[in-house]
């Protein structure tokens, strides 16, 4: 699988988390400073941008088997039940947990392809707060995660592996701390002509709360700054729906209005390629396929052929 776009190179990471020393010390599953029956169960806290915890009481059928106790946790963290009271799932709606067992102390936990389109910030929280709820359970000694079969993997595309409550020791820093780093990100404009693709920098904001599939497209979508020497390709008045990546093909869900936008700019082969030229230089995006209100896409302003993948073209990027 190719890896996700972390930006360990560029990145610092600083994660403010509330974790119970005890837990932190203990190198294989149990809870030793709660009673028998109590757990900590890790939520992100209202800004996403650290990790809170509560104490929770297993049901009866929880104490006495693993499984069942994964299952009651799992519902604990991904309720919205508590956030009233600051505390909110690490897990957005759309990823889903396909399957989940224990095997040799391990368990295994897979997720849906919706989770390669969550942020940086929210992998971790997610990662992170599930890893220290289940690692609690004495059955468990670490847990190995999963995206459609595939092993998740670092931003060098190497297998992330099995983790456990040790893994977070680095990063266990004051609640003041917050995630506010940034990466690079270049997005393609059209050149003055109108007849090439031309590259701007942008930095993204790690903690931000939008995947980098939706940044770009923001960006395109709101055009380069003036006297930037790079001119608007997309008009403002298209409405990007969603954008979601699964297995390195994002799909680009526009509304209707995309097909008859206000504005033309320019020609629909340099309009098509900003978008996918600008998305394929991610890592985690080899292909683009455009949606309309959800369906796939026919054609552009009744003419040009926008249905099937789209590849990156590098022919049409300016290189002086």
């Amino acid at each position: 699988m190719k890896g996700r776009s972390l930006f360990t190179k560029y990145i610092v990471l600083v994660l403010a988390v509330c974790i119970p020393a005890a837990l932190v010390c203990a190198c294989s599953g149990g809870s030793s400073s709660l009673d028998e029956d109590q757990y900590y169960v890790y939520y992100s806290n209202s800004s996403a941008d650290a990790i809170v915890h509560r104490t929770y009481r297993l049901s009866a059928s929880g104490q006495n088997d693993a499984e069942a106790a994964i299952d009651e946790l799992f519902e604990e963290m991904f309720s919205s039940e508590y956030t009233e009271n600051g505390y909110y799932s690490a897990k957005p709606d759309a990823v889903e947990i396909s399957y989940h067992y224990i095997k040799d102390g391990v368990l295994y936990v897979e997720f849906n392809s919706e989770y390669l389109s969550m942020s940086l910030v929210q992998e971790i929280l997610l990662r992170s707060s599930l890893v220290l709820t289940v690692i609690q359970i004495e059955a468990v000694t670490a847990v190995e995660f999963f995206v459609d079969g595939d092993p998740i993997t670092d931003s060098d595309g190497n297998v992330i592996g099995k983790m456990a409550a040790e893994d977070f020791v680095d990063v266990l820093l004051s609640e003041e701390s917050m995630l506010t780093q940034e990466a690079a990100v270049t997005v393609m404009f059209a050149n003055e002509a109108g007849d090439a693709l031309v590259p701007v920098s942008y930095k993204f904001e790690i903690s931000s709360n939008m995947s980098l599939e939706e940044y770009v497209l923001a960006q395109l979508i709101a055009g380069p700054e003036e006297g930037s020497g790079a001119y608007p390709t997309i008009s403002p008045s298209a409405e990007l729906i969603s954008v979601s990546t699964n297995k390195y093909v994002c799909y680009v869900n526009f509304s209707s209005s995309f097909l008859e936008m206000e504005e033309q700019y320019v020609s629909d082969n340099i309009l098509v390629y900003s978008i996918v030229n600008s998305l394929c230089r991610l890592s985690s995006v080899d292909s683009v396929q455009f949606l309309i209100d959800g369906e796939p896409a026919t054609t552009l302003h009744q003419v040009t052929d926008i249905s099937g993948t789209f590849v990156r073209d590098r022919s049409l990027e300016q290189t002086d």
